[in-house]
């Protein structure tokens, strides 16, 4: 079966197709809190650190704590995400599909609708022919007709 040109063509590029940074971009699109967690968790380290190198052990205590808490909500949101992403991309999916089947019927009715003009120009145009032919014939009748009213006016004309 043919493909139609659809508004909906190329709106969407593969994951597959994608480059680095471009998939990047895509999945924090998708998942922003998942990027977001692992910025804090960073920091989170990062400060804890900075803490252990200057020797203030309760504060990096207390930034690992937060690095643990961070991490488990990056989790969370990353689970979250992937099942909410996943079940909208079920959706998605059975909506293309249901997409993809309007779009076959229509390309049905169409080719129906085609092949109904078809039909009706293939009779218009039998019935073109058949009026020529009948056209012709009583262009030969009349003719004939003529000639035997010419015929008859010669003869009237040449008794008299």
């Amino acid at each position: 079966m043919s493909h139609l040109p659809s508004s909906f063509d190329g709106a969407e590029q593969d994951v597959d197709e994608m480059t680095f940074l471009e998939k990047m971009t895509f999945h924090c699109k998708q998942q922003p809190l998942v990027p977001l967690g692992t910025l804090a968790t960073t920091v989170a380290v990062i400060l804890a650190a900075q803490n252990v190198r200057s020797g203030n052990k309760r504060k990096a205590q207390k930034y690992f704590r937060w690095r643990v808490g961070l991490q488990g909500a990056t989790l969370v949101a990353l689970v979250a995400g992937s099942f909410i992403y996943g079940t909208s991309q079920k959706e998605r999916q059975s909506k293309e599909d249901a997409l993809r089947e309007k779009a076959k019927l229509r390309e049905k009715l169409w080719i129906q609708e085609l092949e109904r003009r078809d039909e009706e120009t293939q009779l218009r145009k039998k019935r073109a022919e058949l009026a020529r032919s009948r056209a012709k014939e009583l262009e030969q009748e009349t003719q004939g007709l003529q000639q035997e009213l010419r015929d008859l006016q010669a003869k009237t004309s040449s008794s008299k």
